[in-house]
C-alpha cells in the first residue's frame, strides 16, 4: 500500500514541477535578455511546410539568402509581441538597394490549426511566410526549446546563431548579426 502512496505523491509532485516550469518558461522568454548564441556552423534541418495559403515552402528553395526561421504559437505573448519586430526587419531588407530580396523571415507557427493563425494575423499584419507546422514535425526536428525562438541560416544554408525568447529585430545587435551573415562570402 505504501508504495502506491509513494508512486502517486511522486507523479503529483513532477506534474506539478512541469506546471510550474511550464508557467515560468513563457516569462523566462519574455526576458530583455534575448541574445544571439553563435553555433558550430552546420547545416540546417529542413522544412517543408505550407503557409497560411496553402502554398509549400521548403527551406531549400532560400538557399542563397540569409533566412530567419522563427518558432511561435498565437497563444505566447512575447511571440505575439515580437511579430511587428520581424515585419520591420524583412521590410528593412527588403528596401535594401545593394542586396534586394537577400533576408527572409519565415514564422513556424507550433502546433495550431489555421483558424487561430489567420483570426491572429487579421490583427498583426506581415508580409512574411507564415507555416503551419500541425502536428510539431519541424518543432521536434529544430527542437526551439520554448516560444518563441529563433534560428538564423547563412546563405550556405549552415545554422550560425539561435535566440531564445523575445528579441527587438531592429535594435543594433540582430542588424549587425543579418549585415555579418549578408557581407559573408559563404
Amino acid at each position: 500500500m505504501r508504495s502506491g502512496s509513494t508512486d502517486r505523491r511522486g507523479r503529483l509532485a513532477a506534474i506539478g514541477l512541469a506546471l510550474a516550469l511550464a508557467m515560468a518558461l513563457p516569462a523566462w522568454a519574455a526576458s530583455p535578455m534575448a541574445k544571439f548564441t553563435a553555433l558550430a556552423p552546420m547545416p540546417a534541418p529542413a522544412i517543408e511546410l505550407k503557409d497560411t495559403s496553402g502554398k509549400l515552402h521548403r527551406l531549400s528553395d532560400y538557399r542563397g539568402k540569409v533566412v530567419v526561421v522563427n518558432f511561435w504559437a498565437t497563444w505566447c505573448e512575447p511571440c505575439r509581441a515580437e511579430m511587428p519586430s520581424l515585419q520591420k526587419l524583412k521590410e528593412r531588407y527588403d528596401q535594401d538597394k545593394r542586396r534586394p530580396a537577400s533576408l527572409v523571415v519565415l514564422a513556424v507557427n507550433y502546433n495550431e490549426n489555421a483558424a487561430n493563425i489567420d483570426k491572429f494575423l487579421q490583427a498583426v499584419r506581415v508580409e512574411f511566410p507564415v507555416l503551419i507546422d500541425s502536428f510539431g514535425a519541424a518543432s521536434y526536428t529544430w527542437k526551439p526549446g520554448v516560444l518563441p525562438a529563433s534560428f538564423m541560416i547563412g546563405r550556405d544554408g549552415r545554422l550560425y546563431y539561435r535566440v531564445i525568447g523575445e528579441l527587438d529585430w531592429s535594435g543594433a545587435e540582430a542588424m549587425s548579426v543579418v549585415e555579418r551573415l549578408l557581407d559573408s562570402k559563404v
